[in-house]
């Protein structure tokens, strides 16, 4: 009992100290540190420093003592696959607004396994840690005596910074923590310390009985540690400065860390928390990380400051600038894609290029060299012209090679390596392919063609985590994370259109006219669950709309939005000639989720279609299309590509154009791949767009795609 009072004093004393409460947990079965701290709004840090076991694990009826922060605590949630933030919304009956201000974080999306705070619980009895009686209380009294008294400095040393000394060995040679000495030294909370720097040194008064644990000493520090889980733009510099250590400790600590840190990792750290370098930066100032091959001239260009201000600001740049350096810069002068983004959300990647370190870019794709008879040379043509997916492959190269040259223009140097994949379904060669090479190093892989063949290679590249873009396939990657699918799918351009008709529906007359068969009754399906006031025009046997039928589903005095689903070359020359005569006399506009190659057809006339005003989506601009686009130019690409090959490019070879240069100016305005497509805003070159979004379960898709309609006298207009 005494020693229980002399404990409870002990507490009362440090709680008038330290002005920190106190209340205690018992762990639940399925707890862990990190969910514990979500619930009381603080941090595993913190728990760690008054409860020192808990490193080594928690046990279901362990008692904890948990800083109180706000003396609320939150209901968490563990994410589960096929959560969202608008179910969890519902299900914790909170608004989405409410959600966000909980997890901030969540902004960036929620992956499987977060721990998310879904709402406040309602306090009942105080739990705050008095004298009353509790099982196992004494445990959690005794974890406090670890906080460590305020010591008295008794004088300072001087220490002359010598080569290669770090903070960590000098904070090690006067027994003092980092902290210590940055307290001392305030600028070392943004910048590193060089040769022939001269540091404050605190040396503390002699304690008769020292603290038995310091928490903050250095090799406490780096031998007493505790597992940190990666979050949304953490990077090996933000958690080592978080922590007091240097990247070169992070990675001795760490030593198979995944250098791309995927959110959710788990690494270890040192269990102490340290004041952040934004802390110490003054107002109208933010801290800068200098990239690999960046150049003073550079950050110069970027923030339109004069080299005088930028070397006042940073006194050691005059020593060199080298990469992981954070810089002091005045706020909001860096150009980044935030700022370039134009009318339209369009952005300029060529305006903020700052990584001209050389590329290494692989491109794989079905040349099939080893079935080609270059010796004779008609049976090679015959062969080009039969070889649909060869011509598409030597399309996309061609294009591909324009667009590393004209990355050169821009500074970024390209090392392009080539590879045939020869067939489909040509996984065991293609695995042979790449145990052949080394593709350690590579930035991107273009290609495969074939989603078959592009999802071995992201398979097999996933231990380097390099990125490889399908450019044709319209099927996602549910698998690899490392899977960029470049061209929207079918159903995100039925959503498109669907969405437009849906934003202007009011006062009109939705008509559906479907092809039979199971492809054409799932979207008829779709319209109808969009539109339910829809009339739906019945198809006879073989595809064929008799007039009378059509008659009965047209409105003489409101608008008539048709949507006409088929890939019937017969259905459509049938039903287009008697929507265009129905149009002298009624209000008709054409649509269709999606034009196929049917429409295309010589039967089918482009001046009906003009006169219907058909709109469709479209993955780009159908630039080879006997219809000129409306307002467009001959581009610089067009010129260079007929000078360089003597024919104007087809759809292929300006894909292949599009998806290398925007790949390549991604890669000079970023560190990788993975960084660039967090960029927000849409780049947009010859005929293709691209804005990239990662799927909670697999890779990367496109979203961006065109709303085309055929406008007055055979022009092509761009609606979206």
């Amino acid at each position: 009992m005494k020693k229980f009072l002399l404990i409870f004093l002990l507490l009362i004393a440090a709680g008038s100290a330290y002005a920190q409460r106190y209340k205690s947990h018992t762990v639940a079965k399925g707890e862990n540190v990190y969910r514990i701290a979500k619930r009381y709004n603080t941090t595993p840090e913190a728990i760690y420093k008054i409860n020192p076991t808990a490193k080594d694990g928690v046990k279901e009826g362990e008692i904890l003592a948990i800083p109180i922060v706000d003396d609320e605590e939150y209901k968490t949630h563990v994410v589960e696959k096929g959560d969202t933030v608008y179910n969890l919304s519902k299900k914790y009956n909170i608004s989405t607004e409410t959600f966000y201000l909980l997890n901030p974080e969540a902004k960036n999306g929620i992956n499987i396994g977060q721990v998310l705070n879904v709402g406040k619980i309602e306090k009942k009895d105080p739990s705050a840690i008095d004298g009353g009686s509790v099982v196992g209380k004494e445990n959690v009294l005794d974890s406090l005596k670890i906080i460590p008294k305020e010591r008295k400095i008794v004088r300072f040393i001087t220490h002359k910074v010598k080569r290669k000394e770090t903070l960590y060995g000098i904070s090690k040679r006067y027994k003092v923590t980092v902290e210590d000495i940055k307290k001392h030294n305030k600028r070392l909370y943004s910048e590193q310390i060089k040769k022939k720097d001269k540091l404050r040194i605190p040396v503390f008064e002699d304690e008769s009985s020292p603290t038995e644990i310091v928490i903050d000493s250095t090799t406490t520090r780096l031998s007493t540690t505790t597992r940190y889980t990666i979050k949304p733009k953490d990077t090996r510099y933000s958690i080592s400065r978080r922590h007091g250590i240097t990247i070169g400790e992070l990675e001795r600590l760490n030593p198979n860390m995944d250098t791309n840190l995927p959110v959710g990792m788990q690494i270890t750290v040192p269990t102490s928390i340290f004041v952040s370098l934004e802390d110490a930066v003054q107002p109208g100032f933010e801290l800068y990380e200098v990239k690999p091959k960046e150049t003073i001239y550079r950050i110069l260009k970027r923030t339109g400051i004069s080299v005088d201000s930028l070397f006042k600001m940073n006194p050691y740049l005059r020593d060199g600038l080298k990469a992981g350096m954070v810089i002091t810069i005045p706020k909001d002068t860096l150009m980044t894609t935030a700022n370039l983004v134009e009318a339209g959300g369009i952005i300029d990647l060529g305006k903020s290029l700052n990584n001209f370190a050389p590329k290494k870019v692989a491109v794989m794709l079905p040349f099939s060299l080893d079935t080609l008879n270059f010796e004779a040379i008609k049976d090679t043509e015959e062969y080009l012209k039969n070889k649909t997916s060869l011509r598409i492959a030597l399309d996309l190269y061609s294009g591909v090679l324009i667009a590393v040259d004209s990355a050169r223009t821009r500074g970024i140097t390209t090392e392009l390596n080539v590879f045939d994949t020869k067939k489909n379904n040509n996984e065991k060669y293609i695995k042979e392919l790449i145990g052949q090479n080394n593709f350690e190093n590579t930035d991107v892989v273009i290609g495969p063609l074939y989603q078959n063949n592009a999802e071995v290679v992201a398979s097999e590249l996933k231990k380097y985590n390099t990125p490889i873009f399908s450019p044709a396939s319209r099927k996602e990657s549910a698998l690899y994370d490392n899977f960029f699918q470049t061209r929207p799918t079918n159903v995100m351009l039925q959503d498109k259109i669907i969405s437009y008709v849906e934003k202007d529906s009011t006062a009109k007359n939705i008509i559906i006219i479907a092809q039979q068969g199971k492809r054409h009754e799932e979207i008829k399906e779709k319209l109808k669950a969009k539109f339910p006031n829809a009339k739906i025009a019945k198809i006879e046997e073989g595809n064929y709309l008799y007039e009378v039928r059509l008659n009965k589903v047209l409105h003489k005095s409101m608008p008539n939005w048709v949507f006409l689903e088929s890939n019937d070359v017969a259905m459509l020359s049938n039903v287009i000639p008697l929507l265009n005569a129905k149009a002298e006399s009624h209000q008709v506009t054409l649509f269709t989720t999606d034009k196929n190659t049917a429409f295309d057809s010589d039967d089918i006339k482009n001046e009906q279609l003009s006169k219907l005003h058909l709109h469709y989506p479209s993955v780009d601009k159908e630039f080879d299309n006997k219809v000129v686009v409306e307002g467009e130019e001959v581009t610089p690409f067009v010129k260079r590509y007929k000078k360089e090959y003597g024919i104007d490019p087809n759809n292929w070879a300006i894909r292949g154009f599009d998806i290398a240069y925007d790949i390549l100016l991604r890669l000079g305005a970023a560190e990788n791949l993975y960084q660039a497509a967090s960029f927000e805003g849409t780049t947009e070159y010859v005929e293709n767009k691209f804005e990239y979004s990662k799927k909670l379960l697999g890779g990367y898709y496109n979203k961006a795609s065109y709303l085309i309609k055929f406008d007055d006298d055979l022009k092509l207009t761009i609606v979206e």
